[in-house]
This record gives structure tokens, C-alpha cells and sequence, in this order.
């Protein structure tokens, strides 16, 4: 039989992607994180003459990802952090594992701004 293979990908903030576990055995979850870098509109200098002002600044994804396991935490992400994985979580039969996504800055939070995939892969990586 096929060692379980299942990756899935969803949008926005609050994203709950939720998997199934069929058979107990060690899992591996990579994820990748897709969002947003805003510059803001570069500032006039005295006069407002081209080359007198300050450029725009870089505002980056805040994005946090959470994996659970039967509703117990096993991974959060660092503010911004682009991808994550999970080399060798031990997994029983039925057990579920969820992945939701959160920032509290504005840009994240648009519509289709940010974007998650999950692939969770029976067997160590």
C-alpha cells in the first residue's frame, strides 16, 4: 500500500486547512507561506524637487502559522517567517491536524493577500 501523500493549498487570513490522519505512523508537514511586501509612497523633500525626499519604507508579512494536532499546538511560526516544516511528528490513526494562519497587520488581512500550502507526507523527511 502507498505511504499517504496530501498537499493542499488556501487563502486569507484565519485559513483553516484541516487533514485526516489514516494510519498511525511518523508524518512529515512542510508549508509554504505566500504574502504580501508593501513599500509605502516615498515622502517629498523641501520644495517637493525630485531627489530632496525619503524613499518608501518596507512593511513585510506579520503571518503566524499554527499546526495542531488534535487541537494541541505542536508549531508556531515566527511573524513573517515564509515557510515551515516538520521533519517527524508522531501520528495515531484518526488524529487531525489543522493549520491556521494570523497576523494582526492590515495588509495580510485583504482579501487573497496571503496564500498556504500544506504538503503532509507519511514517513520522515
Amino acid at each position: 500500500m502507498a505511504n499517504f501523500n496530501q498537499t493542499v493549498t488556501a487563502t486569507g487570513i484565519g485559513t483553516i486547512i484541516t487533514i485526516n490522519i489514516p494510519t498511525t505512523d511518523i508524518y512529515s508537514i512542510v508549508g509554504t507561506v505566500q504574502a504580501p511586501s508593501l513599500v509605502t509612497a516615498a515622502t517629498q523633500g523641501p520644495g517637493g524637487g525630485a531627489g530632496t525626499g525619503t524613499g518608501g519604507s518596507q512593511s513585510n508579512s506579520q503571518i503566524v502559522v499554527t499546526v495542531k494536532q488534535n487541537g494541541t499546538t505542536k508549531y508556531t511560526s515566527a511573524a513573517g517567517d515564509r515557510g515551515f516544516a516538520l521533519p517527524a511528528l508522531s501520528c495515531s490513526a484518526a488524529d487531525v491536524l489543522t493549520i491556521v494562519t494570523s497576523s494582526s497587520l492590515a495588509q495580510d488581512n485583504q482579501p487573497q493577500a496571503i496564500q498556504v500550502t500544506v504538503a503532509v507526507s507519511e514517513g520522515q523527511v
